[in-house]
């Protein structure tokens, strides 16, 4: 460890081959950064900072856990993870001594840096690209399969990791994982498919663990879509339940997406195309009627674990040579299953190991020939009987309680299921993790539990058995909705990020609860609540179409569960209309979910749904293409916003503006957009803020600069509107909502297509095409598809084919009923039909256009559409009448403040006066139009203007000097 790094921080220790900085929450050994849970983390600090004195365990607690009463098997339990991770084994402890019975001393040198000062600035590690846990386990006897499967993932794409229950198959595929966190450019990913109910849904599981949202009805697709050009290693563990399902997904996935390889985990094989096996043996013990010494049975990996997870259980044991013959019988008995080991030797301070080996001799002598299946799985089950067996009736009720989570679980929750006081469940849950029946998450913020798969299967078992299980899991349920609805009164007042670590991980039991719930129509009020209060979740992780199904199911029930016209058929009703619309498109389905909720709203005196749904409405019109009328309902959103709503004041004047924007009032949406909203989207550096902006479905940032550019580049300030679709873009993209980004996109690329940026308009079309097909956008491809066919007519490729998509993507607007701007995008197929010499077809189209933007009152376009009407007309050898239309469309642009548009048509019009030889003319109509513009002088228009008006000056000059 250098004394430069030390020297960055104000205060920081080092000892042995690390460095521990309290200020960052990070331990380095070397150069590298130490994966530790932040307890762990804690605790070290806390006896560094105190080199060779006793720290006691009460002091440990209060600075791991301050303000909350834990019990202490929590420290125990933390301190063996410290240790693991610090190299400290039994025997051996090179840092961290127990002082029995008072507490801990730290025992190597340390030695502290910096004592005063600001510290240096620091670069945060690069962002995590895997979601591994953090691994709080010593691994025995595994080294050689580790090695054996890592090399056949350099050979095979698809590596199964086969065997029984509690046989270790997780552990080794975590550790596989591990090393090759730096050989896949995206990272290594692990979906735990025990948590999966559904099998239907693991395309979405598998989408959730690397951070992918998938909104499409063909998950799968959309997924495969989303990996196509990423390198990473997926870790699917726990296949054996959706075995077919699973199987399925790997084969498609392996097919269509070169760069993924797959280790997966069950207790059979995928049976897919190239799948190669590795079976899991039990761990090595010593043969049957050898008498080991203590020192030779230590060398048998199954040996090893019982002593390492006794220490842990009581600190004092040591393995003697007495006991050792002993243990080699116990581990032998347990077939050397890692699980039933470790469950095994959690008991040792009851019964030491001689009592330990009789209680198990006495537990499978009863056993014998009760159960059938395989040797190991028997042996698993029989173990998990005994362990289960000695459990107090409290600890044994709340253990099947909890094993309804789909994970992680805190005390609150515990407590909810149990309905046991929370100081009692809080003793009983550490009591159960220290048998090795919980696992602690030691990396989360603050104390969280889980079950094992194995485990949580036995007690789900357990839990049927019992007769309690639909009353365990209403209160599951119930405690679902309470969190979220806990979670939706949070949302605006915590950033995001910290809001989501805290929230989203819930969302497995919000699926798990409503699957239950679908089960019986007796849990109809049940299952509506829960979809109430899963919507923010699902708006928040961009589960556009998981809300859209959830919520169109809902919505059947309400009638039979007595709810129709209540607030949580609004609520249904408003989101299905929202999410129908941003997923399929501007069906009638939709404005009736809309109107529905709106009628609601007005009847029970809702206000702030009244508004939201007149936005939606709104919007929904304005996407139609009836400009005057979205313009009038969102006329009345915007009045009522501002008199009882005021936090949906800008909602309302952006989506006014758009409104404004269509029906030709550009100054005016311009002045009022840069005047009263001067958003600066560079200054907004606290990304974990961003997504507060999310009210209704997509970000109120992103909707003001989308208007914003349109306006800028309509106005004539194109430079300004390059600059403000890229930061919107830059935006977007940092809010990870992929809804906001797909705005974002569908905007900026027509401001880059007017621009004659072509290059750069082609990579935001890409951007947005992938968008729509790995989020399920629908409404969007058809925009992506437009600008892919204008830019290639544009550039000059196959201008056949180019007409030919221009057709079917206006074809897809109206199949999707998203006809706002159908008045330019006409223009534009017409323009390329005139000059791909299909005169008559370009008529027909731009008389489409024309009446369309005539009973719309789409006045933005109708300059340019007039425009490309003289252009036809010119072609059919109409000069007059092509001079006609030309000023009257600049006489529109100029009355509309569209100066862009004006400067094309007068650039038209000029090389029309040109050939009749009257560029005196042509002259004095474009200087000043173009002097007018004070940016921009490299996009198309104003290039090819300063081109035209040098030219004509030249012809000046030459008939000057004749």
């Amino acid at each position: 460890m250098t004394s430069d790094l030390a020297e960055r921080f104000s205060r920081s220790y080092s000892f042995g081959p690390f460095m521990l900085i309290p200020e960052r929450q990070l331990l380095l050994q070397g150069e590298a950064p130490v994966r530790i849970g932040g307890r762990a983390l804690d605790i070290l600090t806390a006896l560094v900072e105190r080199p060779g004195e006793l720290v006691s365990k009460r002091e440990l607690m209060a600075r791991a856990w301050p303000n909350i009463i834990v019990d202490e098997g929590n420290l125990k339990v933390n301190m063996a993870a410290l240790r693991r991770t610090l190299g400290d084994g039994p025997g051996a402890a090179k840092y961290i001594a127990t002082v029995t019975g008072r507490g801990y001393q730290f025992t190597s040198p340390v030695q502290r840096h910096g004592s005063s000062g600001l510290a240096a600035p620091f670069r945060s590690p690069a962002p995590r690209n895997h979601n591994l846990p953090i691994a709080t386990s010593t691994i025995f006897g595994r080294t050689d399969t580790i090695d054996a499967i890592r090399r056949d993932l350099g050979e095979s794409r698809l590596v199964s990791v086969v065997g029984a229950g509690g046989i270790g198959k997780t552990t080794v595929a975590l550790a596989v994982a591990e090393h090759e966190l730096k050989a896949f450019k995206d990272g290594v990913w692990l979906v735990d498919l025990a948590l999966l109910k559904d099998p239907a849904l693991t395309p979405n599981a598998i989408a959730t663990a690397i951070g992918l949202a998938v909104h499409s009805p063909d998950a799968l697709a959309s997924l495969c879509e989303s990996l196509r050009d990423r390198e990473m290693l997926l870790v699917l563990d726990s296949c054996e339940h959706i075995i077919d399902a699973a199987a399925s997904c790997t084969d498609r996935i392996l097919a269509e997406v070169a760069g993924v390889r797959i280790l997966a985990t069950s207790r059979e094989p995928l049976r897919v195309k190239g799948e190669r096996v590795r079976r899991l043996s039990g761990l090595g013990a010593p043969a049957r009627l050898s008498r080991p010494s203590a020192a030779e049975a230590l060398s048998f990996p199954a040996i090893e674990l019982f002593v390492d997870r006794a220490t842990d259980s009581f600190e004092l044991f040591e393995l003697r040579d007495i006991d050792a013959p002993a243990a080699a019988e116990i581990c032998r008995r347990l077939d050397g299953l890692a699980l039933a080991i470790e469950l095994a030797a959690t008991r040792i301070d009851v019964f030491g190991v001689g009592g330990l080996l009789k209680q198990l001799d006495d537990r499978f002598r009863l056993l014998v020939g009760r159960r059938a299946g395989p040797e190991r799985h028997r042996t698993l089950v029989e173990t998990l009987d005994w362990s289960y067996g000695l459990l107090m009736e409290s600890e044994s009720t709340l253990l099947r309680a909890v094993s309804v989570f789909a994970g992680l679980f805190d005390i609150e929750g515990a407590s909810a299921v149990s309905e046991v006081a929370p100081a009692e469940t809080a003793d009983a849950l550490a009591r159960l993790a220290a048998k090795s029946l919980l696992a602690i998450d030691v990396d989360t913020d603050g104390v969280a539990y889980r079950l094992l798969e194995t485990t949580r299967a036995y007690c789900l078992e357990q839990l049927r058995i019992s007769g309690d299980d639909q009353v365990i899991r209403e209160r599951h349920a119930k405690h679902v909705c309470a969190v979220l609805e806990r979670a939706t009164a949070e949302w605006a007042e915590r950033p995001a990020r910290e809001w989501e670590a805290a929230y989203g991980r819930i969302l497995d039991d919000l699926r798990g609860a409503l699957a239950w719930a679908a089960q019986d129509t007796a849990n109809r009020s049940v299952r509506i609540r829960l979809t109430v209060s899963g919507l923010l979740l699902w708006n928040h992780l961009s589960l556009t179409e998981e809300c859209r199904v959830h919520v169109s199911q809902a919505i059947t029930e309400l009638g039979p569960a007595g709810l129709a016209g209540s607030v949580f058929e609004m609520q249904l009703q408003v989101w299905l209309g929202g999410a129908t619309m941003f997923t399929q498109g501007l069906m009638p389905q939709a404005r009736k979910a809309m109107q529905r909720a709106l009628d609601i709203a007005v009847q029970i005196g809702d206000t702030d749904c009244r508004v939201r749904c007149l936005r939606l409405i709104g919007v929904f019109e304005l996407f139609s293409g009836e400009n005057d009328a979205a313009v009038r309902t969102l006329e009345t959103f915007a009045s009522i916003a501002a008199a009882e709503v005021p936090s949906a004041v800008l909602e309302a004047e952006v989506a006014l503006g758009i409104g404004k924007l269509f029906i030709g009032q550009l100054h005016d949406v311009r002045q009022r957009f840069e005047c009263r909203h001067q958003l600066n989207l560079e200054d907004i550096s606290d990304t974990q803020l961003l997504r507060r902006h999310v009210r209704y479905l997509s970000d109120r940032i992103v909707d003001v600069t989308n208007l914003l550019s349109h306006a800028q580049w309509l106005t004539g300030s194109p430079d300004t509107a390059l600059d403000t679709a890229r930061a919107t873009v830059d935006y977007a993209s940092k809010t990870k909502h992929h809804l906001s980004l797909s705005n974002a996109l569908s905007w900026v690329c027509p401001v880059f297509y007017w621009a004659g940026h072509y290059d750069e308009c082609g990579r935001y079309v890409t951007m947005l095409d992938d968008q729509a097909r790995r989020h399920g956008f629908d409404v969007r491809r058809p925009v992506a598809m437009f600008y892919r066919a204008a830019l290639a007519c544009a550039q000059g490729d196959d201008a056949a084919q180019g007409i030919d998509d221009l057709e079917r993507a206006i074809a897809e607007f109206h199949s999707t009923r998203h006809l706002a701007r159908l008045p330019f995008y006409l223009s534009v197929l017409a323009d390329f039909q005139a000059r791909g010499g299909l005169l008559g077809d370009a008529e027909t189209t731009i008389r489409a256009a024309l009446d369309r933007a005539d009973a719309k009152n789409d006045l933005w376009c109708l300059p340019e559409v007039l425009r490309v009407q003289a252009s036809i007309l010119l072609a059919q050898g109409q000069p007059d009448r092509a001079e006609l239309q030309l000023n009257k469309s600049m006489t529109l642009a100029q009355a509309i403040g569209a100066s862009s548009w004006r400067l094309r048509t007068a650039l038209d019009l000029a090389r029309l006066w040109c050939a009749p030889s009257r560029a005196d003319d042509a002259y004095q109509m474009l200087l000043p139009i173009f002097s007018e513009f004070t940016e921009g002088f490299e996009t198309r228009d104003l290039a090819a203007a300063a081109d035209m008006l040098a030219s004509l000056s030249t012809l000046q000059r030459n008939r000057g000097h004749s």
